[in-house]
């Protein structure tokens, strides 16, 4: 039993097991925020009157730019291409949303974006890590 937990503690405490974290991250993160971003597409014309002009080019326009980011910068992070970028950008613009976008929300209603920001910084420190394609392009360098 003794060697049993010994062999379970070295495969947790494994660099593969980690890498295996830091994808079920990326895919799960990746996957939620692409899933926002295409219910904003689907919902644009009921969003854009009344989105925040953030860039003074009009909520629309602000919109887009935002929509285009959740959604481009999630399909990166769930292939594992550019995920340090990606991740600060994504980073960002949940900070944006957090505390400039819409300063009049509580915490607890802008806390959703907030926890998102932890995650894309702690995927921006670590990288995609051996299960990304960013680990295949560096390897061929």
């Amino acid at each position: 039993m003794k060697k049993l937990g010994k062999g379970i503690y070295h495969f947790l405490t494994s660099s593969r097991w980690n890498d295996s974290a830091l994808l079920f991250l990326r895919l799960f993160t990746g996957t939620m925020m692409m899933m926002h971003g295409i219910t904003k597409i689907q919902d644009y014309e009921m969003l854009y009157p009344s989105f925040p002009d953030l860039l003074g080019l009009g909520g629309g326009t602000t919109l887009t730019i935002i929509t285009l980011i959740e959604v481009g910068c999630s399909a990166l992070l769930i292939i594992g291409l550019l995920v340090r970028p990606a991740s600060i950008i994504l980073a960002i613009g949940m900070f944006t949303a957090t505390f400039i976008a819409f300063p009049h929300k509580t915490f607890a209603q802008g806390e959703l974006s907030f926890v998102y920001m932890g995650i894309y910084l702690a995927l921006a420190i670590s990288g995609g890590g051996r299960y990304a394609f960013d680990k295949l392009l560096r390897a061929k360098k």
